[in-house]
């Protein structure tokens, strides 16, 4: 040990205060599912390790357990060991429903009559720590010329702990059989479906990558992907503007087969008091993705992308929360690597497995010309929310927060920002979003009662 008596590996930011103690053995309790090598291995305390009583290390071992997704709640209390200055550390875990209903996707539109679809996980296969899941989703075609019954599916693995250490992999395979629309005339706000056409394509993904947890509530990724794309483009489409001038449509995509191959970096910080329902702390995670021709692909493209909340205690069991999202597109991307208008305004039907379910413009409440914007290369949003608690339970569900917010969003393609006669903040189409409804926090996943979430499955 050092000087000071305390091993370097429990040296923080912020020098922690009390007495010298050492961690004698570490025990185990509530987990009737999950083993215990995988509790053990989340933690940043091993057995024998030094430490002082304030130590940084002891409050993040909760979070990073809880970041997990396995458990409910996690208590950490420490008790003398058999000897002066040794101590026994105690977790208990109240688990969770580790078979989650992550997305659950119906709806109705002009573009799709219906679509129906599930994402589900075992976030805990065999209490093993190894997460499986996967996705299928189908939407019949409406009346928009070109457009085709649409499906996807995807399969995912992932282990966090590659054979107990800080190295973990994951892998996926995504299969797309879709009709992209795009608008050909009528006013923004028109959704008819004789104002659009829509072109049939395939994609087939795969993805691996490998993470690794550099601090306990802190973790890196790298993930090569590689894709076939092949799409029946339209021979040079054109959109007649309402003012009767007739312009090119960019696609954004090679006409036929091409290849999509990529790298990408990441980064993911946590620490919030609770994934689901947080009270405080906060979440960062940013995305770096290069494709390359030299890698063997058909585009040169960059992506950049990141994401930030932060949540602070209000009077009474409330909290504000702010949400800000962001990123720009460089390069040749292909149209499904850009921003779609969904990803910034939650008030707009998501994409559903990559595949476009609706073709409904923003609102445009600000008149700042929105409703004309479906895909961007700079996009980003920002969301300010306040949440009260309105019941917690130890049993299925296992508490609900009311919630109201408002925010901001903005898309645009670089020709915006580049070929304008007004500031950059001015050329840039900014519009409100506002959502309320109820947050719950259950046996099988996450459920949102809200107005954003009842307009993306029946757009006006």
């Amino acid at each position: 040990l050092p000087d000071d008596g305390v091993a370097p590996r429990s040296r923080a930011s912020a020098a922690p205060l009390g007495p010298v103690i050492v961690i004698e053995r570490i025990d185990i309790e509530g987990n009737r599912s999950t083993l215990d090598s995988v509790i053990r291995r989340a933690l940043p305390i091993v057995e024998g390790d030094a430490l002082r009583a304030s130590d940084p290390r002891l409050r993040d071992a909760r979070f990073k357990l809880l970041a997990l997704g396995f458990f409910r709640d996690v208590n950490l209390a420490l008790r003398k060991g058999s000897a002066r200055g040794q101590v026994i550390l105690t977790v208990t875990v109240v688990e969770r429903g580790t078979i989650v209903l992550n997305r659950l996707w119906f709806g109705t539109s002009v573009t799709s009559p219906w679509w129906l679809g599930a994402d589900v996980g075992e976030r805990n296969f065999l209490g093993t720590g190894l997460s499986v899941g996967g996705g299928l989703v189908f939407a019949g075609h409406g009346d928009v010329v070109g457009s085709r019954d649409q499906w996807a599916a995807e399969l995912r693995v992932a282990d966090p702990s590659l054979f107990g250490s800080t190295l973990g992999w994951r892998g996926s395979f995504t299969w797309v059989h879709g009709s992209e629309p795009y608008r050909v005339g009528g006013d923004p706000d028109d959704a008819a479906a004789a104002n659009f056409r829509a072109f049939p394509y395939q994609r087939v993904v795969g993805r691996a990558g490998l993470t690794w947890d550099a601090r306990a509530l802190s973790r890196l990724s790298a993930d090569l992907r590689v894709e076939a794309i092949d799409a029946e483009l339209p021979v040079a489409p054109t959109r007649a503007l309402p003012d009767g001038r007739i312009t090119a449509v960019d696609l954004s995509l090679r006409p036929g087969s091409s290849e999509v191959v990529s790298l990408a970096l990441g980064f993911d910080h946590d620490t919030r008091s609770d994934p689901v329902l947080p009270r405080h702390g906060g979440r960062f995670t940013a995305h770096v993705e290069l494709g390359s021709t030299l890698l063997g692909g058909s585009y040169d493209f960059a992506v950049l992308l990141a994401r930030w909340e932060r949540w602070w205690p209000a009077g009474g069991r409330g909290a504000w929360g702010v949400r800000a999202a962001g990123g720009v597109i460089l390069g040749d991307a292909p149209r499904f690597d850009r921003i779609h208008v969904a990803d910034v305004n939650r008030l707009l039907t998501p994409r559903a497995l990559g595949l476009v379910v609706s073709a409904q413009g923003s609102p445009d409440f600000l008149g700042a010309g929105t409703d004309d914007k479906v895909y961007g290369q700079v996009g980003g949003s920002g969301f300010v929310e306040y949440a009260r608690p309105l019941f917690r339970r130890t049993r299925t569900i296992y508490g609900g927060d009311l919630f109201v917010g408002a925010g901001l969003w903005a898309l645009a393609d670089r020709d915006d920002l580049r070929v304008r006669d007004t500031p950059v903040w001015s050329a840039l189409p900014v519009d409100l979003v506002v959502d309320a409804g109820l947050r719950l926090d259950t046996e099988i996943g996450i459920f949102e009662l809200t107005i954003a979430n009842a307009l993306g499955r029946v757009p006006l």
